[in-house]
């Protein structure tokens, strides 16, 4: 019994772990916009290295957990999210601008166009590599 409950236990810190390091990313990610945006340079370059940093711990956790199965299944299912991120964001656009939320709508047209073209690189590495 105590070697489940240790198991669940590891597992279940790894999983927090995975969830917390997605979350540090992008909030380091979007202070690093701000910094930016204040002309704070050195900071939002500390702030996106952190950001990387965070990044790496969370994808060693899922690969620690065994959450990455065979690499051409893996792409594929990126690719299927990538399309749908695709059409979502260009609903999301049209949603802000029908509510006159123009920056709102136009990021989510620069966003669209950049799950479109990840979906492409995928593509791309399937018929090349997989």
């Amino acid at each position: 019994m105590a070697d489940q409950e240790t198991k669940t236990s590891v597992e279940q810190h790894i999983q927090n772990n995975i969830k917390g390091e997605t979350w540090e990313v992008v909030h380091y990610l979007a202070m690093a916009l701000k910094a930016d945006n204040e002309g704070k340079t050195e900071v939002a370059y500390t702030l996106r290295s952190i950001a990387m940093d965070e990044a790496a711990h969370g994808a060693r956790f899922k690969y620690l957990a065994g959450e990455i199965g065979d690499l051409k299944d893996e792409i594929e299912k990126m690719l299927a999210g990538e399309e749908k991120a695709y059409e979502g964001k260009h609903e999301g656009m049209k949603e802000a601008e029908a509510s006159g939320q123009k920056e709102v709508a136009s990021f989510f047209d620069t966003a669209a166009h950049d799950e479109g073209r990840h979906a492409a690189m995928l593509r791309n590495l399937l018929e090349r590599y997989c």
